[in-house]
């Protein structure tokens, strides 16, 4: 059976803990239903992964004594994605599914052809934290704020990382093989890029890449190429 897992802010380091974040609180009491004796699982986003089983609810808090402990480190390749912003629904999903598949950090690009402006910083937060307490992960992917595309290319162009720039008009003429431990994908707007963008992506050395010969939606691209670079697909 499944465990109910939790991310949590709070110090995870005693053998016995009091969780006393409303959320938690209330998954537990009104939506699991959860009792003393149940066990349950959390995390910090850091590493640090627990099993712990209920002692008892107080009125603001629930009691834990911990069972298990486990300090997980960071998985290769870090893959950064660098999203061209979209229209709301569009990009949640996509933030999502990228958070679900193993991205490390997203990044809203501003590009030329952005027609979408503005995010709901907390909301996109949420959802990030659902997701990784969703998909197992130990490690709370980072959310940067929105940058001008030439902005993100002077970030990334010096740096040792592989950075991918997405783009439908390039044939791939093989399977990249490399052991980046780094890597930056860039995924442009519902109208793709614009000409001026490719330009300043091919002076600026990156690697062109196609998902194949099917026109994808921004959102599906961003979710499918995360996956690829995380494991060593591409």
């Amino acid at each position: 059976m499944r465990q109910n897992r939790f991310y949590s802010q709070e110090d995870l380091g005693d053998k016995d803990l009091e969780i006393t974040d409303p959320l938690i609180l209330n998954q537990l009491r009104k939506v699991l239903r959860s009792k003393p004796g149940d066990e349950i699982s959390l995390f910090d986003g850091r590493g640090l992964e627990l099993r712990a089983k209920i002692i008892e609810f107080n009125k603001n808090s629930v009691r834990l004594s911990v069972l298990e402990r486990e300090l997980r480190e960071k998985e290769e390749p870090e893959v950064c994605l660098y999203l061209a912003l979209l229209k709301k629904e569009n990009f949640e999903l996509a933030v999502q599914k990228a958070v679900e598949a193993g991205v490390n950090k997203i990044i809203p690009l501003v590009t030329e052809r952005t027609i979408k402006f503005g995010l709901k910083t907390e909301r996109l937060s949420l959802i990030i934290k659902e997701a990784t307490e969703q998909s197992g992960r130990a490690f709370l992917p980072d959310l940067s704020e929105p940058v001008n595309f030439s902005v993100a290319l002077g970030k990334v162009k010096d740096s040792d990382s592989l950075n991918i720039f997405c783009d439908l008009e390039k044939e791939n003429d093989k399977k990249l093989l490399t052991n980046s431990r780094s890597i930056n994908l860039f995924v442009g707007p519902e109208g793709g890029w614009s000409e001026k963008e490719q330009e300043l992506a091919q002076s600026s050395d990156f690697t062109f890449y196609s998902l194949g010969r099917s026109v994808l939606r921004a959102e599906t691209a961003a979710v499918v190429v995360t996956w690829l670079a995380v494991n060593n697909k591409l």
